[in-house]
């Protein structure tokens, strides 16, 4: 740490309060466990270094057509605030050509951390596991002096290093989608989200709704079976691409295990939830999987409520998975009209019985 050595109070360029809250802040940082709460609280960290009242993070997403700078986290005066209701939308960055060069041109390791003026904005570039510029930090209003300029790098290497170790933890090796130990701690904190808005909405049919969908490969043992299991993994693979490129970026993509794979459909109406599942059927059945060929999806569909356990909503997207299964597969049914229907029934569950497992 050039010119940060420690000879006395006085020849220290951080003051002490400054010293004792940047290292009460990163004991904070490494608290965290998942993704989501490492960048809240790295975005605090940065905002009270810089001084800055907005902070919001961008994660770069390549697709067909472009990559794309996708919203992750907003802070305003330190307080996290919905990107939605900030009115930032992902957009793509050939529609910003100064900000395309700056992200997208190559960083020396030396250079992690690059602090950049545009506009009047702070950018930091932020680097991914294989040294390409994976996401950014955008600040408004912040502070960039010369200490702000010698500790800003650190920080961000000290971060992505735990950024990366969380990624691990949480995502599927095999396709990258997150993995079925953080789907427990996601849906549980969604469900747990869901009660508080909705005790707040007066309106109940006015409130925030949001599917689960448990998507099963059909005749998938076959598939390894008889093509080996190289294959099997590469059709996973593929399978979990086109998921990314069909959802969008706030639906939340898990590989369960094995040939199994949910999605949380976010802020939707049944409606709208079954126009993507339907847009995602139809485009595996269409796509010609290398060697193996034609694959098909049988899909169970459900709605999340506030008021049950997440087994709950896991075992009636079962159901209707299982029914598309037994009844023809390479479909789409929804627990809750089966049950319209008469094809399925509520569970049997007397009172006083508690189902944990």
């Amino acid at each position: 740490m050039d010119n940060l050595e420690i000879q006395g109070r006085e020849s220290f360029p951080v003051e002490s309060r400054q010293l004792e809250l940047l290292i009460t802040s990163i004991v904070e940082v490494t608290k965290q466990r998942e993704r989501l709460a490492l960048e809240d609280c790295f975005g605090r960290l940065i905002s009270n270094l810089t001084d800055s009242n907005v902070l919001t993070i961008f994660h770069l997403q390549p697709r067909e057509d472009g990559v794309f700078a996708i919203p992750a986290l907003h802070l305003v005066n330190g307080v996290r605030v919905s990107t939605r209701n900030a009115n930032i939308r992902p957009f793509p960055l050939s529609s910003n050509p100064l900000l395309a060069e700056i992200l997208q041109k190559p960083y020396a390791p030396s250079a992690l951390g690059e602090t950049v003026r545009i506009e009047g904005e702070l950018l930091l570039p932020l680097k991914g596991a294989k040294g390409e510029v994976a996401a950014f930090c955008r600040l408004e209003n912040a502070r960039n002096d010369a200490v702000t300029q010698r500790i800003l790098p650190l920080l961000l290497e000290f971060y992505l290093n735990f950024l990366s170790l969380i990624d691990d933890n949480e995502r599927d090796t095999l396709t990258g989608l997150l993995n079925r130990k953080t789907f427990d701690l996601r849906i549980s904190k969604l469900i747990s989200t869901l009660q508080n808005l909705n005790s707040k909405s007066a309106n109940k049919a006015e409130s925030v709704k949001y599917h689960l969908a448990v998507l099963d490969i059909d005749f998938f043992k076959h598939v390894n079976d008889t093509f080996g299991h190289i294959y099997g993994d590469e059709v996973l693979l593929l399978f979990a691409n086109m998921m990314k490129k069909t959802f969008r970026d706030n639906d939340l993509l898990f590989r369960f295990g094995g040939e199994e794979f949910v999605v949380l459909l976010a802020n939707t109406d049944m409606s709208q939830s079954l126009v993507a599942l339907e847009r995602f059927r139809s485009a595996i059945e269409n796509n010609n999987f290398p060697q193996v060929g034609q694959v098909t999806v049988s899909i169970g569909v459900a709605l999340i409520t506030s008021e049950e356990m997440p087994r709950t909503t896991i075992d009636r997207a079962d159901q209707a998975l299982y029914y598309a299964k037994q009844n023809g597969r390479n479909q789409i049914r929804v627990y809750e009209d089966l049950l319209k229907e008469g094809l399925l029934k509520e569970p049997d569950i007397k009172t006083g019985e508690i189902e944990l497992f």
